[in-house]
């Protein structure tokens, strides 16, 4: 019996050639001391197109049933903080300490330290471990690009 998972690695290694190839290498070190290595690589290598666009749009064995549930695609900070409390001036803190004067429409997440912003407005404040990201949420489909960039400066891929 053919599960739906090989179809859907059958319909990738048809139409998105280069990412099957990156994820059966992954496929081949799971569960070894390699394994978070070769990930890293490998996910560098792919080229970000989405299985919608690669696949879905291009294939004619996909099957479209009708539904009655919502669905929302959480890709980005935009559309995640959909799904997050706001405060009364429409930021949305999440998982962090904040302190905020004359803030509106801003995200802050983070993970150990207080995040103090004043005077801000429509922003991303992403506070990590080891990485600050300060962002127009304008410009958050911009992130992916400045990772791209990261990952080929040498001296910040261990920020990757």
């Amino acid at each position: 019996m053919v599960k739906s998972g090989d179809r859907l690695l059958r319909e990738i290694k048809k139409y998105l050639p280069d990412l099957y190839k990156n994820l059966m290498r992954i496929y081949e070190y799971i569960g070894t001391p390699d394994e978070e290595r070769v990930i890293r690589e490998e996910y560098e290598k792919i080229d970000g197109i989405s299985i919608d666009f690669g696949v879905m749009q291009r294939t004619h064995r996909a099957v479209v049933i009708p539904t009655n549930f919502v669905w929302d695609d959480i890709g980005s900070f935009t559309s995640l903080e959909r799904f997050l409390s706001r405060d009364e001036n429409g930021n949305v803190i999440s998982n962090c300490e904040s302190a905020v004067l004359d803030v509106k429409n801003t995200t802050i997440i983070g993970e150990k330290r207080l995040v103090a912003a004043i005077g801000v407005k429509d922003l991303l404040i992403i506070d990590t471990d080891d990485v600050l990201l300060v962002c127009p949420k304008d410009r958050s489909q911009s992130i992916k690009d400045l990772v791209k960039k990261i990952s080929n400066v040498e001296e910040l891929e261990r920020f990757i």
